[in-house]
C-alpha cells in the first residue's frame, strides 16, 4: 500500500463506525476458521436441518406483489436468464458458479435470489430448488462469498417460502422433507450471520426474512426470530429512513427495494409499535417514490440505480395503495429537503435537483459524484439523464458511472467531488454545505453548495442557483474562492435526444418539441456512454461548457419549445 492509497484507506475508515468495524472483524474471523476447518460433517450439519426439527405455521404469509416474469425468457422449448442483460440458459443441473462469470460478482448473486422461480412452470420450479440444495453447502470455501452470503440467502429463501404457499401441493413428501430441512437451515445460518458490519438496504432484506420465517415456521425458535426481527426493525426504520421519508443511501431506486421490503414486512407483523413506525413512515416513502418517479413511469436514476433493478413504482403503489387503502397523487412542488431532493411537476413534464448528501457517511456504496445535478422530462420523454451503472464490479465502467465528469454539474480540473475508490468506498468527500428553496406561484428556485473542491488550492466552492419553471429551466453556476482550476459544466443527453446547431444555437431534438440551449460561455458537443440499465450500455451526447478558471461563473438557459 502506497501513500496515496493509505490515505484512501484512512479517510474511508474514519467514518466507519466503530461497532461496524467490530461485526466485520469478527465475521471475517469466523468466516476464515469454518471455511478451512471445518468438518465434512459440520458443514452437512449446517447445511440440512435435521428431520424433526420444524413445525410449519397453519396460515402461511402470502406474496404481496405479483409474479415477476422479466428475469426469464422462453425460447424453442429452452428457458434462459434475463437479468442483468445476459442470456444464458438455466437447466439442471445448474452451475451455480460458472468460471466465465467469475468476475461478475452482481449476476452470480442474482443467479442465487432465485426470484427467477416466479417466472418457471409450476411443475419445474422446485427442480431448481432440490438443485440449488444439493449443489451449494454452507461453510465450504467460497460459500459465503455468494450462495450462502447473507444477502442472496435473504431474498432467496423469501422467495422460497412465497414460491411454496402457492404451490406445495405438487411438492412430494420427500422432497418436502429436504425442502424444509434446507430452508430451516438457512434462516439459522442468517440468523448468526446478520450483516450488522454493513447495515442499510442489507440489513432491511436479513430482517425481512427473518419476520417471514418467524410466520413460516411456528414454535420457540420462530418466536425468537420475531422477536430480533422487530428489535432489528424498530431500529431501522428510526435510522434508515428519513423524517420526509426517504431511504438514508439517497438512491430512488434503493429507496423503491426498502420500500417493498418494509411493506412485505407491515403486512405480516402484528406489533403496536413497528406498525405506529411503519404507519408514519411508508406513506412518505410512498409520496417520494411517485414524486421522483418519470413520466415515463420509472424511476429517477441518481446514484446507484437501473431502471429495472426493483419493482416498478407502480407496482409498488398498487400494493402500498391495497394495503392502507387509499390512492395517491403526485405533487406538483417536489421538495424533501431532509433528503436533499427537489423538483417542479407539470403535465407530462418533470425536473428533479439532487441537493443531497453523498449518501450517510458510514454507508457510502451507492453514492455518486452528483451533488447538484438534474434530470429532466419533457412531454414524457427523458432529456437530461443519470448516467446509470452498468456493474459493480472494479473498473472504468464502475469509475464512471460514479464520476462527477459523467453526470449533469460542474468538475474543476476534471476532478471528482468526492474520492471514489474500488467499487464502494470513498476518502474525502463532499458536504452539502448551503440549501436554500424559494416557491413561488410558477416554479421553484433552489440555491445550494458543496465542498466537495476544498482539498484543492484556495478551497474552491461550488455554488449552483437553478430556477425551474413549466418548459424552462435557467442555471447558474458559480466557483467561489480557488486557484486557476478550469471549471466545466456538462450535460448527459438521453440516447434518444439529437443535436442541432442552427445559426449557432444550440437545439436539443425530441418527439414533439426541441429545447434551446443558450450559455454564457461556449458549447461542444462530446461523445458518451450511459447505462439506464445493469448490463446496457447505450451511446449518446454530452453537451460540454468550459467556463473559466476559479473563481469563475457561468449562466445557461434552456427553454422549451413544442411543434405545434
Amino acid at each position: 500500500m502506497n501513500l496515496k492509497q493509505f490515505i484512501l484507506f484512512y479517510n474511508s475508515v474514519i467514518n466507519t463506525r466503530i461497532i461496524q468495524l467490530i461485526h466485520r472483524i469478527k465475521f471475517l474471523i469466523k468466516r476464515f476458521i469454518l471455511s478451512n476447518l471445518a468438518t465434512q460433517k459440520f458443514i452437512s450439519a449446517n447445511s440440512l436441518a435435521g428431520d424433526n426439527e420444524f413445525y410449519l405455521a397453519t396460515v402461511l404469509p402470502k406474496p404481496l406483489f405479483k409474479p415477476r416474469i422479466n428475469l426469464i425468457l422462453k425460447e424453442d422449448n429452452q428457458i434462459y436468464t434475463n437479468f442483468l442483460n445476459i442470456k444464458r440458459p438455466l437447466v439442471t443441473p445448474l452451475d451455480w458458479y460458472p468460471g466465465d462469470m467469475e468476475k461478475n460478482k452482481l449476476w452470480l448473486f442474482n443467479l442465487q435470489y432465485m426470484e427467477y422461480l416466479e417466472s418457471i412452470d409450476d411443475n419445474d420450479w422446485f427442480k431448481f430448488v432440490i438443485d440449488w440444495i444439493n449443489s451449494n453447502k454452507s461453510y465450504k470455501k467460497g460459500s459465503s462469498l455468494e450462495g450462502w452470503h447473507s444477502y442472496t440467502l435473504s431474498i432467496r429463501i423469501v422467495v422460497w417460502m412465497q414460491q411454496f404457499e402457492k404451490k406445495r401441493s405438487l411438492i412430494s413428501k420427500t422432497d418436502l422433507n429436504l425442502f424444509l430441512r434446507s430452508l430451516l437451515a438457512q434462516v439459522r445460518f442468517l440468523k448468526s450471520n446478520l450483516e450488522l458490519d454493513i447495515g442499510g438496504n442489507h440489513l432491511i432484506k436479513n430482517i425481512k426474512a427473518l419476520l417471514w420465517a418467524s410466520k413460516f415456521f411456528k414454535g420457540k425458535e420462530a418466536d425468537n426470530w420475531h422477536r430480533l426481527g422487530l428489535k432489528l426493525l424498530k431500529t431501522n426504520i428510526d435510522e434508515q429512513i428519513t423524517e420526509d421519508g426517504v431511504h438514508f443511501e439517497l438512491s430512488p431506486a434503493y429507496h423503491a427495494q426498502v420500500f417493498a421490503d418494509l411493506l412485505e414486512c407491515y403486512a405480516i407483523i402484528n406489533d403496536v409499535s413497528c406498525n405506529e413506525k411503519l404507519n408514519i413512515k411508508l406513506p412518505k416513502m410512498a409520496q417520494f417514490l411517485i414524486d421522483t418517479t418519470h413520466p415515463d413511469g420509472m424511476i429517477s436514476l441518481f446514484n446507484d440505480s437501473g431502471l429495472h433493478m426493483a419493482y416498478q413504482p407502480n407496482e409498488c403503489i398498487e400494493v402500498y395503495e391495497r394495503l392502507f387503502n387509499t390512492q395517491l397523487k403526485s405533487l406538483n412542488i417536489v421538495s424533501y429537503k431532509n433528503a436533499g431532493y427537489f423538483g417542479l411537476r407539470s403535465e407530462n413534464n418533470l425536473v428533479l435537483f439532487d441537493a443531497a448528501e453523498l449518501a450517510p457517511k458510514f454507508l457510502p456504496a451507492h453514492g455518486h459524484g452528483d451533488a447538484l445535478s438534474f434530470e429532466w422530462s419533457v412531454l414524457g420523454q427523458r432529456v437530461a439523464i443519470d448516467p446509470g451503472v452498468y456493474e459493480y464490479e472494479p473498473g472504468k465502467l464502475r469509475d464512471y458511472s460514479r464520476s462527477t465528469k459523467s453526470h449533469n454539474t460542474v468538475t474543476l480540473d476534471d476532478h471528482d467531488q468526492s474520492e471514489f475508490w474500488k467499487s464502494f468506498r470513498v476518502g474525502r468527500r463532499a458536504n452539502i454545505i448551503k440549501c436554500d428553496v424559494n416557491k413561488d406561484s410558477g416554479g421553484l428556485t433552489i440555491t445550494a453548495a458543496h465542498d466537495g473542491y476544498r482539498r484543492f488550492k484556495n478551497s474552491p466552492i461550488h455554488c449552483r442557483k437553478m430556477s425551474m419553471y413549466p418548459g424552462v429551466i435557467n442555471i447558474v453556476d458559480s466557483i467561489k474562492k480557488g486557484n486557476g482550476q478550469i471549471a466545466t459544466a456538462r450535460i448527459m443527453l438521453a440516447p434518444e435526444i439529437s443535436i442541432e446547431i442552427r445559426d449557432k444555437n444550440y437545439f436539443l431534438i425530441g418527439d414533439g418539441f426541441e429545447i434551446l440551449v443558450e450559455s454564457t460561455n461556449h458549447i461542444t458537443i462530446n461523445e458518451a456512454i450511459c447505462f439506464l440499465d445493469f448490463g446496457c450500455y447505450q451511446k449518446t451526447s454530452q453537451l460540454v461548457i468550459e467556463f473559466g478558471k476559479a473563481p469563475c461563473h457561468n449562466v445557461l438557459n434552456l427553454s422549451v419549445i413544442t411543434n405545434e
